[in-house]
């Protein structure tokens, strides 16, 4: 039985990997068919000649370090001959020769036979300049996706399927509604809790199974969602914070004037802390739900404090996780601010810095509320049951599905 077992899961994995390759081979097919974009192509590298570097029109001065007269080799551009392979647009198939110019410690390392999207800009005097502006990673990106959605499959099964689909709701909710709805001009805030009240609704759907507790869920994470959007704003207020030292914040002032910058980070506060707020209630639940199917006769009490034991349980790695996911997305800018040497008090007075700890805060009060929330619907929920039981003697209680 046990070797069954084993050969069938290891045949379930062999599946997926095979399925994401194929998966990554398609999309690669698909986007060289699709391709419509002008003036880039995506080329395959034959061959690279020597680099050579390109004279700055400046003084000499001005190109070393005040304090270590070194140069300062990072802003030195380069050219680089390549022979390339035009792999999609009007010029598939062909082979040609071009001129590459870009900064010496750009990050795009160039190697033979790697694919990568050149772009060519024409200017007036008919001259051309053409530059590598990224490596070409479709396939690798679909097919690694599909691995994890496959293995999750494979791995869980029904639930599996049901966790992806709640994903894939989720997600078009947040980058199909709410995102364009704010470029377009719409309240952050208002419309940041509709998007985490719709992907609440897709979650608890998906992932609770007692339907009639599925209300308990839903009103418990919106209710720490929204928590943390009061805690964020008063944070905000207090701070002073325009929500335009961030991360992109000075570039969508200038691009979108009419975005509510001090939204957006509060509506972020939300967005960001909806995963580990519907963790939490959805756990609650499940923990009363439980109990209260089991026990029928349990005093609401007990209830609460049961709900609240679990929910103590679960903050301890909730709220590391919370506070390490902002922390793990701003690090580079993070340790930009620390190279610059700032004292103890100017570091955490940063602007910057003051936005992800509103985040990282907000967030995380609106998670330790979630649990007494939920705790407290969950209690009035099974009260409400117990009341109808008594009214109506010898009928099915609803929640024992």
């Amino acid at each position: 039985m046990k070797e069954r077992l084993r050969k069938s899961y290891v045949l379930r994995i062999a599946v997926v990997c095979v399925l994401s390759l194929l998966l990554g081979f398609l999309a690669d097919r698909a986007v060289f068919s699709l391709w419509s974009s002008e003036g880039t192509w995506i080329v395959r590298v034959e061959s690279i000649g020597e680099r050579e570097p390109v004279p700055l029109d400046m003084p000499e001065p001005q190109n070393e370090d005040p304090q270590g007269n070194e140069s300062l080799g990072e802003w030195q551009q380069v050219r680089i001959p390549l022979v390339v392979r035009f792999l999609t647009g009007d010029r598939r198939g062909e082979q040609e020769q071009v001129v590459v110019e870009q900064l010496a410690n750009s990050g795009i390392s160039l190697n033979d036979g790697d694919r990568y999207f050149l772009g060519c800009d024409t200017f007036p005097d008919g001259s051309v300049q053409c530059y590598v502006s990224d490596f070409y990673r479709v396939p690798w990106v679909v097919g690694f996706i599909s691995l994890a959605a496959g293995g999750l499959v494979a791995s869980a099964g029904v639930a599996g399927i049901r966790a992806l689909l709640g994903l894939v709701l989720s997600l078009v909710a947040l980058l199909g509604w709410f995102v364009p709805a704010v470029h377009d001009g719409a309240s952050p805030i208002p419309y940041s809790i509709a998007a985490v009240a719709l992907v609440t609704a897709f979650t608890v759907l998906l992932v609770v199974r007692r339907k009639h507790w599925r209300p308990v869920a839903f009103l418990g994470a919106v209710g720490g969602a929204v928590t943390a959007s009061v805690i964020g704003s008063v944070m905000v207020w207090f701070w002073k914070l325009s929500g335009m030292a961030g991360e992109g914040g000075a570039l969508l002032a200038s691009t979108l004037p009419g975005l509510s910058l001090k939204g957006l980070l509060l509506a972020s506060v939300i967005v960001g802390s909806i995963g580990a707020v519907l963790d939490v209630a959805v756990s609650v639940t499940s923990t009363v739900a439980e109990l209260s199917t089991y026990d029928p006769q349990i005093t609401p009490t007990r209830l609460w404090q049961a709900g609240l034991g679990v929910g103590r349980e679960v903050l301890g790695s909730m709220v590391n996780t919370l506070i390490l996911a902002y922390l793990g997305g701003s690090l580079p800018f993070v340790v930009l601010i620390a190279e610059a040497g700032p004292t103890f008090f100017g570091f955490f007075n940063d602007p910057s810095i003051a936005e992800e700890i509103v985040r990282s805060l907000a967030g995380t009060m609106g998670l330790l509320l979630t649990v007494p929330i939920t705790a407290f619907l969950g209690m009035w929920w099974h009260r409400r049951d117990q009341r109808r039981e008594q009214g109506r003697p010898g009928m099915r209680r609803p929640f024992s599905s």
